[in-house]
């Protein structure tokens, strides 16, 4: 939006210039000012170091690393250039690299820091005093999601496009735009906050404490059971025509659980309740089965039966009519009474034995052709 000085009988445009056109360098001349008026940025920073590296093997080094008024690490990354080059995957990098920063080393950097501008005053004094603490046992950094902050003279399409998207999984990440303006009396600086808009930041904080809020509910009303009990108990509140396959499919399970083949978990939410049929002895469940509303079903999980059970795979494969391909295979139960899967309990039972080193109690007929087998 263009720049206007008020005079007295008009409003006089201000003419936009370049950091190139001006002469001025990112680290000689913006880094060097933003290092004293960092509240430029954003109100509150408090610089710790510049051109801060503490990695071996490595020549990259953050712009400006400042905390925040809430004691928040945040990377600080400095572009000239109207694009921002790759400065979200730079901040990205350096927010990664001081995510485990502790308060006596951002004293010690911040020590560094003076001595190089020849500052002589009290590092951990300072430190302390930006953290509100008087001890340094006292003090906390929240460190472990550094905030980052791109500033730069402007911003291609594929770096704002790649900053919201990090903002919608929880990175605070932030776009302020650099826009240098050339009059009679000299330069001048609108420094403006793109991503997000001021007037948003509230409304955008509010909405993620929602989400957050929604999910913990969501995890909260979630949770694990030993045994079958809690599924069968689910099984009275399933649909009439459903239930007496879903009692058909918990008893074909408790039973290979008295064997000692498998052992049985209840995962409940809100809507749904599994049965995990898992391989005796081991976490990981080939089959589970589903009660939710109007979606009674079994689900196979491939990789596990390529792991425990892999010569009763093709067995399996032929029973349902089509080979695993994804990596779960969902299976109405309505379909497993009766017809051509009418022996896919039988065959998952010989997979479960198979998991446990056991001979299978029927043989396909193609193991076994001098000795007629159940037809499956």
């Amino acid at each position: 939006m263009p720049l206007y000085r008020w005079n007295a009988d008009n409003l006089e445009p201000m003419q936009p210039t370049t950091f190139e056109a001006e002469g001025l360098q990112e680290r000689r001349d913006l880094q060097r000012l933003l290092c004293d008026q960092p509240d430029v940025l954003e109100e509150g920073l408090f610089i710790v170091a510049e051109e801060f590296s503490n990695w071996e093997d490595s020549n990259n080094c953050i712009d400006l690393l400042a905390l925040d008024s809430e004691s928040q690490l945040v990377a600080i990354e400095l572009k000239r250039t109207t694009s921002g080059d790759h400065s979200e995957l730079q901040g990205i990098r350096y927010a990664a690299m001081v995510s485990n920063m502790t308060v006596p080393q951002l004293i010690e950097a911040h020590r560094l820091y003076l001595e190089k501008r020849g500052i002589d005053e009290d590092a951990a004094l300072r430190v302390l005093n930006h953290l509100g603490v008087d001890e340094e046992e006292s003090a906390t950094v929240l460190s472990k999601r550094p905030r980052i902050i791109v500033a730069s003279a402007g911003f291609s399409s594929e770096l704002t496009t790649s900053v919201l998207w990090l903002r919608d999984f929880g990175i605070d990440i932030r776009c302020v735009k650099l826009q240098l303006y050339r009059n009679r009396d000299g330069l001048l600086l609108d420094a403006s906050q793109m991503i997000p808009l001021p007037e948003a930041s509230e409304y955008l904080v509010k909405l993620r404490e929602k989400e957050e809020e929604v999910r913990r509910q969501r995890l909260d009303g979630a949770r694990t059971s030993p045994g079958g009990q809690e599924f069968l108990e689910s099984v009275e509140f399933a649909r009439e025509d459903a239930k007496p396959t879903l009692r058909k499919v918990y008893q074909w399970a408790a039973d290979m659980e008295r064997e000692g083949i498998a052992s049985l978990s209840t995962y409940k939410n809100k809507n749904t309740t599994n049965l995990r049929i898992k391989v005796s002895g081991a976490d990981n469940a080939p089959v589970t089965v589903r009660n939710e509303p109007l979606k009674e079903e079994m689900r196979l999980r491939p990789k596990h039966f390529e792991k425990y059970a892999p010569l009763s795979k093709g067995r399996v494969e032929t029973i349902i009519g089509r080979p695993f391909r994804e990596s779960t295979t969902p299976i109405f139960l309505s379909s497993i009474t009766d017809g051509p899967r009418a022996g896919l309990l039988d065959a998952l039972t010989d997979a479960y034995r198979e998991a446990n080193g056991l001979p299978p109690t029927i043989l396909p007929p193609d193991t076994a052709p001098d000795s007629p087998a159940p037809a499956v």
